[in-house]
């Protein structure tokens, strides 16, 4: 028995010293603001004080305004082509929304999709823009068509990219069975959730690029640093635990209701929201128009921006 206790109690020791290496190891400390400012704060940004949040936004362009909304784990750098493209006819305003990019946390951890569709109204009245029109991607999708649902006479137009908000189970149910691993696996894990804001591995954000991306050999190194020093800005990596915390009913159902020109553009190949949503928003939406791609992933703005952008431009055009 004593000898039994004793290869237990060895067993143990390995076993927190493998956590402690584990742990020593992949430890990684918040990046300072101020690091991230100079790495990547441009001539184009700007930060502006609104509702206790210090937002990071680029404006880019001229002519009437076009907001431009990111997703999860993501930030204004995926509108970069696009700004560049829609600059001779649209003044293009890309924000990192709280919690994302050099925003940073929001002072009363407030993260979901309602509260930043409010704050970017107040944004785009402190701006003094009455009417534009608003493209956004995943999660951003969703702040778009909820900006849409509380000010519709002040949106022209709407572009949703691979949208967050048409849950469908069963879409959902089978593309967890073929994806059984993602950062959202660990994100609504209790423990690895947790662990998270501490160990952050690289390889994670390499990961998720490769699922979001149709066409790998479009991921650069340069790339996954960029979504790896952002998320570990101080801050980030708590508030996106809060905001997964923090989910706001869709409202997908009152988009019946909803008017307003609508393109939907989707990524055929989308590994986290499946394609089948894209029909499901086309068909609920009174006035929308459908684009599938056959060369994207959940995010075509960024992997196939050209062609994208060109799109957008021509449905803008059209409806404005």
């Amino acid at each position: 028995m004593k000898k039994l206790f004793k290869i237990l109690g060895i067993g143990i020791l390995v076993l927190i010293g493998i956590v402690l290496i584990v742990l020593i190891g992949f430890y990684k400390a918040d990046i300072p603001i101020q690091e991230n400012h100079e790495k990547y704060f441009t001539d184009e940004s700007k930060y502006l004080e609104i509702d206790s949040n210090r937002i990071h936004y680029r404006k880019v362009g001229q002519g009437p305004p076009l907001l431009l909304i990111h997703g999860s784990f993501s930030s204004l750098h995926t509108w970069e082509i696009w700004q560049d493209q829609l600059a001779n006819h649209f003044t293009t305003i890309s924000i990192d929304l709280p919690g994302h990019g050099l925003t940073g946390p929001n002072p009363q951890a407030q993260y979901d999709t309602d509260y930043y569709a409010s704050v970017l109204w107040k944004m785009m009245d402190s701006l003094q823009y009455d009417s534009i029109a608003i493209a956004g991607n995943s999660m951003g999708g969703q702040v778009a068509y909820k900006m849409a649902l509380q000010n519709p006479s002040r949106v022209q137009n709407l572009i949703l990219l691979n949208s967050s908000g048409a849950s469908l189970k069963k879409d959902t149910s089978k593309f967890r069975d073929q994806n059984k691993f993602s950062v959202f696996t660990l994100i609504n894990h209790p423990i690895f959730s947790q662990l998270m804001t501490r160990i952050t591995p690289k390889s994670l954000f390499e990961m998720s690029l490769e699922q979001v991306y149709y066409d790998k050999s479009k991921i650069s190194e340069d790339k996954i640093q960029l979504y790896y020093d952002l998320m570990l800005q101080e801050g980030n990596r708590e508030a996106t635990l809060q905001r997964f915390k923090q989910r706001a009913p869709s409202e997908f159902d009152r988009l019946s209701e909803m008017e307003i020109p609508t393109l939907i553009v989707w990524g055929k190949y989308d590994n986290w929201i499946p394609v089948s949503h894209a029909y499901h928003f086309d068909s609920i939406l009174p006035n929308s128009s459908l684009k599938i791609y056959d060369d994207g992933g959940h995010v075509p703005m960024e992997e196939i921006p050209v062609k994208t952008a060109d799109d957008v431009l021509k449905f803008l055009k059209n409806h404005h």
